[in-house]
């Protein structure tokens, strides 16, 4: 299988932890040259957004909460992602979408370096998805339960996003969240969080590092 991929990708990046706690062999590489507006790539994913994950067969599965979702199907002997329970696969899942529509759309939106009443209306936005998320979780290492799951496949990169955006806007964003803090802290002890949590901040870097286009 191959897994297209950016390392700073929020993403992407959630795919990544997955698969590296699950053990899978992936081919992970970037997307071609001109995306997301090259029509090759646009044939494999079709509103040329990463990640993508290509399977063996050749067919193309899209959007990265739809690929944690296969990957745990395609592979439920290796190290589940979802709790048995049906109320903490629901509140996995629930975390999941928390990070899809309450905290990447206005970081996303940051990301053009709005202006004036816009910035201020993302950011207000983007606190008030951070401190109900600060009442979600329960100041555990992991956000569901006491093992890895695709809550926190979603919201570490999230979380990443978050304080890089923070830090270019100097607001304490994380800081303000004492519980999101504390678990941002903690589940970075993980070893796949570790090892995704290196790629986004080298990528990081490298961006910086890069000429302007």
């Amino acid at each position: 299988m191959q897994l297209i991929s950016l390392p700073v990708s929020p993403f992407a990046a959630r795919v990544r932890i997955a698969a590296y706690a699950k053990g899978l062999d992936l081919d992970i590489v970037p997307p071609p040259a001109g995306w997301p507006n090259n029509a090759q790539y646009r044939d494999i994913s079709p509103m040329g957004r990463v990640p993508a994950l290509i399977l063996e067969d050749g067919e193309v599965i899209w959007e990265s909460a739809v690929i944690l979702e296969t990957l745990e199907e395609m592979f439920p002997d290796a190290k589940p992602l979802l709790p048995r329970e049906v109320l903490g696969r629901a509140r996995a899942r629930l975390l999941v979408r928390h990070a899809d529509l309450y905290l990447m759309p206005p970081m996303t939106a940051l990301a053009a370096r709005p202006e004036g009443h816009e910035a201020r209306r993302l950011v207000e936005q983007l606190v008030d998805g951070l401190t109900v998320l600060d009442r979600l979780l329960d100041g555990g290492t992991y956000a569901v339960g006491d093992a890895l799951t695709f809550a926190d496949c979603a919201l570490v990169p999230a979380l990443f996003a978050a304080q890089v955006t923070g830090e270019r806007l100097d607001i304490g964003l994380i800081e303000g969240v004492p519980t999101v803090a504390a678990y941002a802290d903690a589940v970075r002890h993980d070893r796949d969080v570790t090892r995704v949590l290196g790629e986004m901040e080298d990528g990081l870097t490298r961006l910086a590092a890069s000429p302007p286009r």
